[in-house]
């Protein structure tokens, strides 16, 4: 995963000796491609936000990343669509969106959006320091990093009350309230339960969005090769059998093919269950704590190629069900799939270089619970397609798709062992469940964690930020001096301070 990939690009990039096992045909995780028709399409995440992570990533590196991964800004941030034949576009630009909202809804509501996007601004300025960037996702690491005005800054993020009751707080039109909802969904939660703290990603949305060309598959090849150059080695088709260990920590890393790695640390890019469960081995599964959160969020995903008529797509596009409510009870109480889902489509040729005359690449996300460990969702597929497809008509979408590769929750459960199928590791439901995620340190010495289900969370740019974290606890346990950071990166984005490892 991309989180794995930039700890690696990282310590690389400190002259330290890397190698990268990945158990699957390429790197990449949950930024994968399907193949179908002739054509790869993207079937994970489909933009790249928080640019500024990256570039300071790379630059940390001596790498520049804007000559090695290819982007252009969208527009367009995403078209949104509703039963009652109702359009919204959100725009890069603020005050287009507000315009555009006054249309829809009214002057009222259009004051309430830019109320509420200078709240998440706040929001985001708030956390980003003591919390985003931290390297420890523990509330009180929070408040000392905040110093005593901490106490009163977090009753001001919105963590005690609900997403949904915080855009009541702001929105009248119920279109609204769900559009901007389903900000809790990037995070792979319930907007009823998820906090509204999570309204700052609005602020990381109006901060920029990117479409990487050649899909996003390609930040995660420009990454190895990357490590690459700086001398590191990729072994993909290697699956992992056992991190060995010795009364001091870390001795190396067993594949299923013989072969044996020595190391003295091991950055594991994976669900923590996978330790705890002993599916590394024997010795992993006292790293980190056998307590198995709830799962986030899990997908129901068809890619292929076909034709839209009678909607104009944008490269994002939402299609909303008329019952919000109901549609995340029946995923996180009920576990099924929604009779009428909110529908996720990414048209991959829409303003791209290779912009498609009739057919055209397509990317459709349902979501779904995670419980693909439980049962086959393979009998529901076609369910799943048909009340898809009567939403989209419903919205005015007449969507046919030929030669469809489908991904359901059990299959991703396969594909990512002991998550279940969830794609952004725990669900960030209740006040304190984003501080729950474990930090990168575990009780053995030299094993790290990075990605979705550990500390700063899901999503491409906080696995990367979670990766410079994982990273620069290898350098304090190797006795390595850190890398010496850009403090103030474009786009307003900071990392952490310069700090010195240990020497021994």
């Amino acid at each position: 995963g991309i989180g794995g990939l930039s700890a690696a690009l990282r310590i690389a990039g400190r002259g330290a000796r890397v190698t990268v096992l990945e158990q699957a045909a390429e790197a990449g995780g949950k930024m994968r491609v399907v193949h179908t028709a002739g054509h790869e399409i993207d079937a994970g995440p489909t933009v790249l936000t928080m640019r500024p992570v990256f570039e300071a990533l790379w630059a940390e590196a001596g790498l520049d990343f804007g000559a090695a991964v290819r982007t252009q800004p969208l527009e367009v941030l995403a078209r949104h669509a509703w039963m009652d034949g109702s359009t919204l576009d959100l725009f890069a630009e603020p005050q287009r969106s507000a315009d555009a909202i006054a249309d829809f809804a009214g002057a009222r509501e259009a004051d309430a959006f830019r109320r509420f996007h200078r709240n998440a601004q706040s929001i985001y300025e708030t956390v980003r320091a003591p919390f985003i960037e931290a390297e420890t996702p523990g509330i009180m690491a929070g408040l000392s990093n905040t110093g005593p005005r901490g106490l009163w800054q977090l009753m001001k993020i919105d963590w005690h009350r609900s997403l949904w009751r915080t855009l009541g707080s702001y929105f009248k039109d119920s279109r609204l309230r769900q559009l901007f909802a389903r900000y809790a969904t990037y995070y792979g939660s319930n907007p009823f339960s998820a906090p509204g703290t999570l309204s700052l990603i609005a602020a990381v949305e109006q901060a920029g969005v990117w479409r990487v060309e050649g899909g996003m598959i390609e930040l995660a090849r420009a990454t190895v090769a990357a490590i690459e150059q700086l001398g590191g080695e990729v072994h993909c088709n290697t699956q992992v059998a056992e991190i060995e260990t010795d009364s001091s920590g870390i001795t190396g890393v067993r594949c299923a093919d013989g072969r044996r790695f020595k190391c003295k640390t091991v950055v594991f890019n994976g669900s923590p269950a996978a330790l705890s469960t002993g599916l590394l081995g024997s010795a992993p599964k006292r790293a980190v704590s056998a307590k198995r959160p709830e799962p986030s969020l899990s997908a129901m995903t068809f890619c292929g190629v076909g034709q839209a008529k009678g909607f104009d797509l944008q490269w994002h596009n939402v299609f909303f069900s008329d019952d919000y409510e109901a549609e995340f009870d029946a995923i996180f109480r009920k576990g099924r799939i929604p009779a009428r889902p909110t529908t996720y489509i990414c048209a991959q040729d829409r303003g791209s270089l290779h912009e498609a005359q009739d057919q055209e690449r397509l990317f459709c996300l349902v979501n779904a619970p995670a419980r693909g460990d439980e049962r086959d969702f393979g009998e529901e597929i076609e369910t799943c397609k048909t009340h898809m497809m009567q939403l989209l008509s419903h919205c005015g979408l007449d969507l046919t798709m030929e030669d469809s590769v489908v991904t359901t929750p059990t299959q991703f459960a396969s594909m990512f062992p002991q998550t279940r199928g969830a794609l952004y590791g725990p669900a960030t439901h209740g006040a304190t469940a984003a501080f729950a995620r474990p930090g990168a340190s575990t009780k053995i010495p030299g094993l790290f964690l990075v990605g979705g289900d550990a500390h700063p969370g899901a999503g491409v740019p906080m696995v990367t930020l979670g990766g410079r974290i994982a990273a620069d606890r290898v350098f304090d346990h190797l006795g390595l001096t850190r890398p010496s950071p850009r403090t103030d990166t474009r786009g307003g984005m900071s990392t952490p301070s310069a700090k010195t490892g240990s020497s021994r």
